[in-house]
């Protein structure tokens, strides 16, 4: 497993030197403590809800966002690394839409970690990418969701079942839409795939890159559990900043 791995990240990393986002000199394809530290400070004086780690202002402690508490989530807990802010806004976009597929293993490295510390007495059966319409994948070259997942589930040792939820659905740019808005745009445009059937009844970790309203999780998460599939946590690697009314205590 192993030499699969430092495989991939030959493969991914080609030509790389030092830290893949600032090109500063140190460990190849580890981003270095400079960056990492401007995505701390990006959290400073926020915390994640407990619930779906998208992230509010508040003091350490446990806190439950205001949509969390109006709206049921189809899942355990969803986590991210940072707020979806700056540099990591960025590095997200260079990610996604500028071919830079070599920045899965520093970013899927940073969340495997986080699955690490979150859920350390969890035994997943399978980690299921978020998928990418097929026109979309044409054009893209690749599914950033899904090169992180195969990251995760390597280093963590968790098979990667990538047909256990399909696109069938290409949506419209989900920008400009309210959350009531994003979540009628999501219904109907995933569908269980037939890998879904290995997955009925165990613990999956689901992967996306960018957590902002969750519209795009929540629905894959529903026709998962329709599937038959058990307890379902969520993974990112960045997530939205939620804004007004105040976070309940928990």
């Amino acid at each position: 497993m192993l030499s699969a791995i430092r495989g991939l990240k030959a493969l991914i990393f080609p030509e790389s030197k030092g830290c893949p986002l600032c090109g500063r000199q140190g460990a190849p394809h580890q981003i270095c403590r400079f960056c990492l530290q401007m995505w701390a400070d990006l959290a400073e004086g926020l915390v994640p809800c407990t619930k779906c780690g998208r992230f509010h202002a508040g003091q350490e402690g446990k806190m439950i966002c205001w949509e969390c508490r109006e709206d049921e989530q189809p899942y355990i807990i969803s986590r991210a690394v940072a707020p979806f802010e700056g540099p990591v806004r960025e590095a997200v976009h260079y990610f996604k839409f500028c071919g830079r597929r070599g920045l899965a293993y520093p970013f899927g490295e940073l969340m495997a970690s986080l699955v690490v510390q979150l859920f350390p007495f969890r035994s997943f059966g399978a980690v299921v990418p978020v998928p990418l319409h097929i026109g979309r994948l044409r054009e893209r070259g690749y599914n950033q969701a899904a090169l992180l997942a195969e990251v995760i589930a390597g280093i963590l040792k968790i098979p990667l079942q990538e047909e256990a939820l399909l696109r069938v659905r290409e949506t419209p740019s989900q920008t400009s839409l309210s959350r009531q808005e994003r979540e009628e745009n999501m219904k109907g445009a995933f569908i269980a795939g037939k890998e879904a059937l290995l997955l009925q009844g165990k613990r999956v970790l689901l992967v996306d890159d960018v957590y902002t309203t969750g519209a795009t999780v929540k629905e894959c998460c529903r026709v998962l559990a329709s599937a038959g599939v058990g307890e379902l946590y969520v993974v990112a690697l960045a997530a939205g900043i939620v804004k007004d009314k105040n976070p309940k205590e928990v």
